[in-house]
C-alpha cells in the first residue's frame, strides 16, 4: 500500500472514531419517582434512585449532595446550606439504589440537589434539583404525590453550581477522580512489581487526602449548625429578634463565622414587606452574646431627620444642590454609642462628593463636606504654581544684568505631596480590566477587576491599605454593609485568576457591572 493510500485510510479511521460518541449517544440517566418525600421525625429518610447507564461499563465519579436546611427554633426561623461529596459508581445497564439522608428529631424541611460528575470524553454531569424532604411529627401531615423527575448527562460547564466554594470543591473532587481513573487504567496493564507498589501507594495517598478533606468539610458544617442552634436558643438574641418581629421585620438569613460551636461572630438580616431592612449583629463568646447591635430603617430615618435640622448640613447640602449634585447612596456604621453616616452625591459631570456626619447617641457631633474636585485639583494647582515659578526664573535669568559668577547655593525644596485619588485609580483599573478582557488575557482581566473593587472599598470605608478578599468582607460585615454580592464577585475572580476556573459566557460582564456599581463608575 503506498503512502497516499495509508494517509487516506488513517483519515477515514480517525473521522469514524470522532463520530462514534455522537452517533452512540451514550449517557447516564437518573430518575426519582417523586420530587417530594415525607418522613416521621426520628425515622431514617431513604429515597430510591433509579439509574440507566448506556456506556456498557461501570462509570465511577463523584456524587455531590447540596442541602438547604430550614427549621423553626422558638420564634426564630433558621436556614443554612452545606454540601457533601462522595465517590459513587453507576453500574452498566439499569440499576437502583437507596440514598440515605439521615433523620431529624425536630420538624424541618430539607431542600436537596444531587449532581453526579464523571469523566468520559470530557467532564459530564447528571443533576437532579428541587427535591424536598419533610420531617413531620404526625402521620396526618404526610402527603403523597407522583411527580417523577429525571435528568440525563450533559457537559459539566452547563450545570455548574453558582456557589464558588462548591465549584472549587467539585474541581478538587474531579481532579482526584481523574487521578484514580488513571491509576486504575495503569494497573490494568502489565506492570512490574515496583510500578504496582508505586501505584498502590498513590492510591492510598489519594484516598487519605479525600477522606481528610471530606472530614474537614463535615466538621466545619457541623460547627456552623451547632453555632446557629446555640445562637437561636440564646435569650438575648431571642429578645432582640422578638423586638424586630414586633416591628414587622421578618428574618431572611443568618450569616455566622464561628471559631467554635459557641464562639464567633454573626449577622442576622431582616426585611419588611415594604422593603425596609434591618440587621442584628454581634459576637458570641462561650455561649454569651456580646456587642449586640441592632440597626433598623426607623433608627436610620430618625438620624437623617436629626441631621436635616443641623445648620452645617443645610449649608453643605445647599452648596451641592446649587452645583447640580444629587444623592446617590448612603451608608451607616455603628461603634458603641457612635454612629457614622456617609452620604454620597454625584452630578452630570461625573463629579462626586460626600457629606460625613457623626452622631453620639442621638446628637450630631460633627459634619463635614468632602468634594472630589478639591482633592483632584490640588496637584494641578501645585503644578501650575511650579510652572509659573519656573517661567519667571527663566525670564529673569535671560534678561537680568550679568554679574560675576557666584558659587551655587544648595536649596532644599520640600517635595509636593501628591494626594492619592483612589476613585480615579479604581476606575482606571476597571478600564484596564476591560481592555485585558478584549485582548483575551482572561485571568489578568478578572484579577484587575477584583483589584479595583478591593482598592476602592478599602479606601472608601477607611482601611486605606491593600487588603485580601477575606479582610475586606470581614470589614464590610462589621460595618453592616451589603457584602454578599461583593464576596461572590471577588470569589469568582479568584477562582479564575488562581484556580484556572473557566468562566461562562456573560460572567465577565456581570463582574464589571458589579464593580462599576460599587466604585460609582
Amino acid at each position: 500500500m503506498n503512502r497516499k493510500n495509508i494517509t487516506l485510510s488513517l483519515f477515514v479511521m480517525i473521522s469514524f472514531l470522532m463520530l462514534v460518541p455522537v452517533v452512540s449517544a451514550k449517557d447516564i440517566t437518573f430518575m426519582l419517582p417523586q420530587d417530594e418525600y415525607y418522613f416521621l421525625t426520628g425515622d431514617q429518610a431513604y429515597i430510591p434512585l433509579y439509574m440507566n447507564n448506556s456506556y456498557g461499563t461501570d462509570m465511577n465519579g463523584i456524587l455531590q449532595a447540596t442541602f438547604t436546611q430550614e427549621m423553626n427554633t422558638g420564634s426564630v426561623h433558621v436556614s443554612s446550606s452545606n454540601s457533601k461529596s462522595t465517590s459513587f459508581q453507576v453500574p452498566a445497564g439499569d440499576s437502583a439504589t437507596n440514598l440515605g439522608f439521615g433523620t431529624s428529631n425536630d420538624p424541618e424541611t430539607l431542600k436537596v440537589s444531587l449532581t453526579f460528575n464523571y469523566d468520559e470524553n470530557g467532564t459530564k454531569a447528571v443533576t437532579l434539583g428541587n427535591i424536598l424532604i419533610h420531617f413531620v411529627e404526625d402521620e396526618s401531615e404526610i402527603q403523597n404525590n407522583s411527580n417523577p423527575i429525571q435528568s440525563s448527562s450533559q457537559d459539566a460547564s452547563l450545570s455548574q453550581s453558582t456557589d464558588p466554594f462548591a465549584q472549587q470543591e467539585q474541581q478538587m473532587q474531579q481532579a482526584m477522580q481523574q487521578l484514580a481513573n488513571q491509576q486504575s487504567s495503569m494497573q490494568s496493564s502489565t506492570q512490574t512489581s515496583q510500578q504496582a507498589a508505586q501505584n498502590n501507594q498513590m492510591d492510598q495517598d489519594t484516598s487519605a487526602l479525600k477522606s481528610q478533606m471530606e472530614q474537614q468539610i463535615q466538621q466545619q458544617e457541623q460547627m456552623k449548625q451547632e453555632f446557629q442552634q446555640n445562637l437561636t436558643s440564646n435569650e438575648d438574641f431571642q429578645e432582640a429578634n422578638q423586638q424586630l418581629e414586633d416591628m414587622g421585620y421578618n428574618l431572611t438569613d443568618v450569616s455566622v463565622n464561628p471559631s467554635t460551636n459557641n464562639t464567633g461572630t454573626f449577622t442576622a438580616n431582616y426585611e419588611k414587606q415594604n422593603g425596609d431592612t434591618a440587621t442584628l449583629q454581634g459576637e458570641m463568646d462561650n455561649g454569651t452574646v456580646t456587642n449586640l447591635q441592632k440597626d433598623t430603617a426607623e433608627e436610620r430615618q430618625n438620624l437623617r431627620d436629626i441631621l436635616a435640622r443641623n445648620k452645617d448640613y443645610q449649608k453643605y447640602l445647599k452648596e451641592l444642590q446649587n452645583d447640580g449634585f444629587a444623592e446617590t447612596d448612603s451608608t451607616f456604621s455603628r461603634s458603641g454609642n457612635a454612629t457614622d453616616l456617609q452620604i454620597q452625591y454625584g452630578n452630570s459631570a461625573n463629579e462626586t462628593a460626600q457629606i460625613n456626619a457623626r452622631f453620639i447617641n442621638e446628637s450630631v457631633d460633627s459634619v463635614e463636606l468632602v468634594r472630589d474636585r478639591e482633592q483632584n485639583n490640588y496637584p494641578l494647582y501645585a503644578i501650575g504654581a511650579l510652572l509659573i515659578l519656573a517661567l519667571a526664573y527663566l525670564a529673569y535669568s535671560k534678561y537680568r544684568p550679568k554679574k560675576a559668577e557666584e558659587a551655587p547655593v544648595a536649596v532644599d525644596v520640600a517635595p509636593v505631596k501628591e494626594i492619592f485619588d483612589f476613585r480615579k485609580e479604581a476606575r482606571e483599573h476597571v478600564d484596564k480590566a476591560v481592555l485585558l478582557y478584549e485582548e483575551e488575557q482572561i485571568e489578568d482581566a478578572y484579577g484587575t477587576a477584583a483589584q479595583a473593587l478591593r482598592l476602592y472599598l478599602s479606601h472608601f470605608y477607611g482601611l486605606k491599605k491593600e487588603v485580601t478578599n477575606a479582610e475586606l468582607i470581614s470589614h464590610l460585615k462589621v460595618k453592616g454593609k451589603d457584602w454578599k454580592e461583593i464576596e461572590t464577585c471577588l470569589e469568582l475572580c479568584s477562582l479564575i485568576e488562581f484556580a484556572k476556573h473557566v468562566p461562562e459566557d456573560g460572567e465577565f460582564e456581570k463582574v464589571i457591572s458589579t464593580v462599576k456599581k460599587a466604585v460609582n463608575y
